[in-house]
């Protein structure tokens, strides 16, 4: 083989290797002409697929501004995890996809291992969302709480709390409150616990069956 035919072949293998490199990145979503529709999908079947019990809600998606991020999105997403045990984990995440791929910044944790962050430190905190209120009722300690979980187990247990304007409760009416269930497939059981939205103060928290 001549010089020119092994200079003409080196250059059409380095071409090819090229080519591979280049659709190969697209196909994984780290090339520069990923869509905002695309940018989400990934971003969110990443979140999702980190662990099972994940939900995952895209809360703003914008054009990346950061440094060298152009042709990327900025995209906030509200995480998550274990939403329905005794202790849900809840943040909100965001990414500059595909500049930095999957890597993403806490904007905010507001709860972890049922540590609900700023409540204890500012008593006008609001409990805005249904994962935090599950982890302040059972941060609480509540005898009746906890008793339920232990008698039924920490991952048997389903927990869901729903908002409401107001609640009656021993004659007396409550307005802006979390009212948060504590239930177990297998038994009629289950605990009612209420706590109010501002400063996640408990009401209420009693066991009954249906």
């Amino acid at each position: 083989m001549n010089l020119l035919t092994r200079v003409v072949v080196a250059a059409i293998v380095i071409a090819a290797i090229i080519a591979v490199g280049y659709f190969a990145s697209q196909s994984i979503g780290f090339g520069q002409h990923v869509t905002e529709s695309q940018a989400i999908s990934l971003v969110t079947k990443d979140l999702q697929n980190s662990n099972t019990n994940t939900n995952v809600q895209i809360t703003n998606v914008s054009p990346s501004v950061c440094a060298g991020c152009a042709g990327s999105w900025h995209i906030v997403a509200s995480v998550t995890i274990n939403s329905t045990s005794p202790c849900p984990t809840y943040a909100a995440y965001s990414f500059d996809y595909p500049k930095y791929g999957f890597v993403y910044r806490v904007d905010n944790l507001y709860t972890s291992n049922c540590v609900v962050y700023g409540l204890e430190q500012n008593s006008s905190y609001l409990i805005a969302s249904a994962p935090v209120a599950i982890a302040r009722s059972y941060g609480l300690g509540n005898a009746n709480i906890t008793a339920f979980v232990g008698k039924y187990g920490f991952n048997n247990v389903v927990v869901r709390a729903s908002f409401a304007q107001s609640l009656i409760t021993s004659y007396t009416t409550y307005n802006n409150v979390w009212v948060v269930n504590y239930t177990d497939p297998g038994t009629p059981a289950y605990v009612f616990a209420a706590i109010t939205q501002k400063g996640g103060n408990l009401i209420t928290a009693y066991t009954a069956s249906h």
